[in-house]
């Protein structure tokens, strides 16, 4: 999450140069699925059976695709402190899918620390958020942002599951080149190969980063995670991403932190610790 966090300053660094939000995904995400690539040669790897691989691929149209496409697009509409603050609905979000779907259990406590997590994100950037300079003029970037939400939470709900006694590494490809190749239209539609020349070398880090420690490296230990964790266990931790893109942007951007920021971001880590709270 945090790796992920400090990918939102990309994303806006970039985006501010070249608004080619499609473009962007695939690149982020072709390369981040060819740098995993040669982590499969001499491996052992065992290809799932083809129902588990096309619901893998499915899953990974809405997380890497389609997921992508609605938060780009919702961000032309509504400022990203605003998004951040629905993108914290995810643990909630997931929690509701996986119960109604009998991939997890739900509970008062499970419900009390998701809550608490979106209150820390609202403290922490609600401010920026909410302010009338930031009004929007319809609800197209809200609906759009809660779209990309259930994409997140879909995907959080049931791969779990999913990665049981399987390569983590060979799912995560599988569904990052599935996610690709849904995006790649979009990203022909926008020009991209005018888009891959406007950039210039501070793009090309930014992608860098976006393609290996933001999403080669983080979305497989997030999948791991899911592996090791129920969907609700392992969905708490997302709302410490958008904390972590204001702490970062702050930092690199000089943007504004909001005086409540430490106690937004105390009531975000305090959600995980709550619901993977072990009794002894």
């Amino acid at each position: 999450m945090i790796l992920l966090g400090l990918s939102f300053v990309g994303i806006r660094a970039i985006m501010a140069d070249e608004e080619a939000a499609a473009s962007l995904g695939f690149l982020r995400y072709g390369i981040a699925t060819l740098m995993l690539l040669p982590l499969l040669w001499r491996r052992r790897i065992v290809m799932p059976p083809l129902k588990i691989f096309i619901i893998v691929a499915l899953l990974g149209m809405l997380q890497f695709g389609l997921f992508h496409l609605f938060v780009n697009t919702a961000l032309k509409e509504i400022p990203a402190s605003r998004g951040a603050v629905i993108f914290a609905l995810i643990p909630i979000m997931t929690m509701l899918i996986a119960a109604m779907a009998g991939r997890d259990s739900l509970n008062g406590i499970k419900l009390f620390a998701a809550t608490l997590s979106i209150v820390g994100v609202f403290l922490a950037i609600g401010e920026k958020a909410f302010s009338s300079n930031n009004a929007p003029s319809s609800w197209m970037g809200e609906i759009l942002f809660f779209m990309a939400v259930c994409c997140g939470a879909t995907y959080n709900a049931f791969s779990g599951r999913l990665m049981q006694h399987r390569s983590v590494l060979l799912l995560t490809i599988i569904g990052m080149s599935a996610g690709t190749i849904v995006i790649f239209p979009v990203a022909y539609s926008e020009g991209l190969g005018s888009v891959i020349k406007g950039y210039d070398t501070q793009d090309w880090l930014w992608i860098l980063y976006l393609a290996g420690p933001a999403a080669a490296f983080s979305l497989f230990l997030f999948n791991w995670g899911l592996q090791q964790l129920s969907p609700s266990q392992a969905a708490i931790y997302v709302p410490i991403a958008p904390i972590m893109a204001a702490a970062f942007g702050a930092l690199i951007l000089d943007e504004h932190l909001s005086s409540l920021f430490l106690a937004g971001l105390a009531c975000a880590v305090a959600g995980p610790i709550i619901v993977n709270w072990r009794r002894r």
